[in-house]
């Protein structure tokens, strides 16, 4: 098929074609001329042979009488004595001359014409009419038999496929893969179909066929139009998507033949696999590049015109790309220095896991959690790494235990030596061991130190250890301590005023005495007040729709403290927020400083 937009190529004008129609029927070719590109001409005879036709159509006229005159090597075609072109020597084709090829356009024309008027009579409208019903009827039967053609080849393909006489049966074709490839061919046939069956029909009818001339006129347009200019040549959307494609397909063409030579080359020498990707990444590269130059020059750009854009992009895409060529970098150090392998289990950058997969720019590694992460390969070379089976992957655990200081540190000893060697994880050799780490706040601090042979069990075991120990002191009577603190509060006169409301005065007057420290006793005893029947009000509540179970109000305990300790008001919220930081009293449900308002609070521990 020819359409007018395939003469816009950017060629020189004298091998430009175009196309001459009429009622969306191509006619004949016209060339361009010096001067006088051929989509110009073209455009020029198409509406002169319009004005021509549509007269004819309307007065019903018989077909015109057409006229050739000779000026010098070139011929003029009129209709009715009206110009419609010049044919000259760059439109004639063999040893015709320029007279005879006028008398062939104007035959062509005069055909044109003529089955325009036929194709407007009742008689042919009904024909085609018909003829559009039985070709659609014909092209929904093709479309059933193609769909159910599809699925009986599909059956009886996959039985092919798996019997014993199938020499591609070695191959494992997964069912889901031949029935993608099934459904694609499925697709293409429809599509093929509908389109020939859409494309015949359009023909029939000058109106539809006009609409997809001048449709099909405007897609090859777009594409066929110049977009750019480089080095002196045109390029169109044409020719860049079919850069775009060649460089798709050398794409799959390179990472095939990658994957042949890593599966049929490289898989037969004794490489690592890490080695092995490293190899089949610069390859892939290596031939991506030549692939591109070659490309470009065959698509008719200069490559060596591209140096000095390609310096000066190169600083911007480096900084640009800088992290990406770090990692490329590091990928090679660690593959060829070895000391992080697939199946290692590694902890790196705060992540703890086996290494699953290690490309040439980043590592794949799955953590206990069984969650899959990407760690790009610089993190390896920039920060320390923890390879737990590198070398031997026997590794030693530390256990800190604390004891209270009633307990024998000889029978603390013996307890913790026993679990760890009763344990079917821990390694007999070396044996476990234990220090004395020293004498703690609370405590007597002891360190359990035993030896495992698979690290990545070591949180089960220390998990498990600790059950086992824990159960093992409880047996012997150990205690485990917790941590003891004297809470002090500096007040004015606090501390006497909770003296005296210890003695049931009521009201005590304040005090100006020097700052005095609330005992824990007298703290104690402050806190049961506030709890008692004369205290703050403690209850259950709703506010906007919640429930607030156990609480007081923020502003009543302000209120309290000013009237029952004579405080100011600055001095409670005070207290108030020291009771808040020494976990006493606690926001109903967030975590703001304590202030003067409507707020819920409660007590961590009811005092009894």
């Amino acid at each position: 098929m020819a359409y007018p937009s395939w003469g816009r190529s950017p060629f020189s004008p004298i091998e430009q074609r175009a196309t001459v129609e009429m009622d969306g029927k191509v006619l004949f070719e016209i060339r361009g001329i010096v001067g006088f590109p051929a989509s110009e001409r073209a455009e020029l005879i198409n509406t002169k042979l319009e004005q021509l036709l549509q007269t004819h159509l309307k007065y019903g006229l018989p077909l015109p009488k057409y006229s050739i005159d000779q000026d010098n090597e070139q011929s003029i075609l009129s209709f009715n004595d009206t110009y419609l072109l010049t044919v000259t020597p760059v439109d004639v084709r063999g040893e015709r001359t320029t007279e005879s090829q006028a008398r062939r356009y104007a035959a062509w024309i005069l055909s044109g014409i003529e089955t325009a008027q036929y194709e407007r009579t009742a008689k042919y409208l009904r024909e085609a009419v018909f003829v559009m019903l039985g070709v659609l009827l014909v092209a929904i039967g093709l479309h059933v038999g193609v769909n159910k053609g599809v699925e009986l080849s599909e059956h009886y393909l996959r039985l092919l496929i798996d019997s014993n006489r199938c020499q591609f049966r070695r191959l494992q074709i997964p069912d889901q893969l031949l029935h993608r490839l099934m459904k694609l061919g499925r697709l293409g046939l429809l599509l093929g179909l509908w389109y020939a069956v859409g494309y015949y029909l359009t023909d029939l009818f000058p109106l539809l066929r006009r609409s997809r001339y001048w449709l099909f006129d405007l897609v090859f347009q777009s594409l066929t139009d110049p977009v750019f200019i480089l080095n002196e040549n045109s390029y169109s959307l044409l020719d860049l998507l079919t850069l775009i494609a060649l460089t798709v397909g050398l794409w799959f063409g390179v990472r095939s033949l990658t994957r042949l030579l890593r599966n049929r080359v490289l898989a037969f020498t004794d490489t690592d696999r890490a080695v092995q990707d490293v190899l089949g990444v610069l390859v892939q590269s290596l031939l991506m590049f030549l692939g591109l130059l070659i490309i470009l020059q065959i698509w008719g750009l200069n490559v060596s015109s591209l140096t000095i854009i390609a310096s000066v992009l190169g600083v911007g895409i480096g900084f640009g790309l800088q992290n990406i060529a770090n990692n490329l970098i590091s990928g090679l150090i660690i593959t060829f220095e070895r000391h992080v392998q697939v199946g290692d289990f590694v902890e790196v950058a705060n992540l703890m896991g086996t290494v699953e997969k290690m490309g040439a720019r980043s590592t794949q590694i799955l953590t206990l959690d069984r969650v899959s992460i990407i760690v790009p390969n610089s993190r390896f070379l920039e920060t320390e790494v923890i390879n737990w089976s590198h070398g031997n992957p026997v590794s030693r655990l530390r256990l800190p235990v604390g004891v209270s200081y009633d307990c024998d540190p000889e029978q603390v000893r013996s307890v913790l030596l026993n679990t760890a060697k009763l344990h079917p994880e821990v390694m007999v050799e070396p044996p476990p061991h234990v220090l004395f780490k020293g004498f703690g706040e609370s405590s007597l601090d002891f360190e359990l130190l035993v030896w495992i042979r698979e690290p990545r069990q070591q949180f089960n075991l220390k998990s498990d250890l600790y059950f086992r120990l824990e159960r093992a002191m409880r047996y012997y009577k150990m205690e485990i301590p917790y941590p003891q603190r004297d809470l002090r509060l500096r007040s004015t006169h606090l501390d006497r005023v909770v003296e005296q409301l210890q003695k049931g005065e009521e009201n005590p007057p304040p005090q100006n005495s020097p700052p005095l420290e609330l005992t824990d006793t007298a703290l104690e005893y402050l806190v049961q007040k506030m709890q008692g029947e004369e205290g703050v009000e403690i209850k259950d509540r709703w506010y906007r729709g919640n429930f607030y179970p156990g609480v007081f109000v923020a502003a009543e305990a302000v209120d309290w403290w000013i009237r029952e300790l004579k405080l100011k008001q600055v001095q409670a919220v005070e207290l108030g927020q020291v009771l808040c930081d020494h976990q006493i009293i606690h926001h109903a449900f967030q975590d703001i400083p304590f202030q003067d308002s409507y707020e819920f609070y409660r007590f961590y521990i009811k005092s009894g």
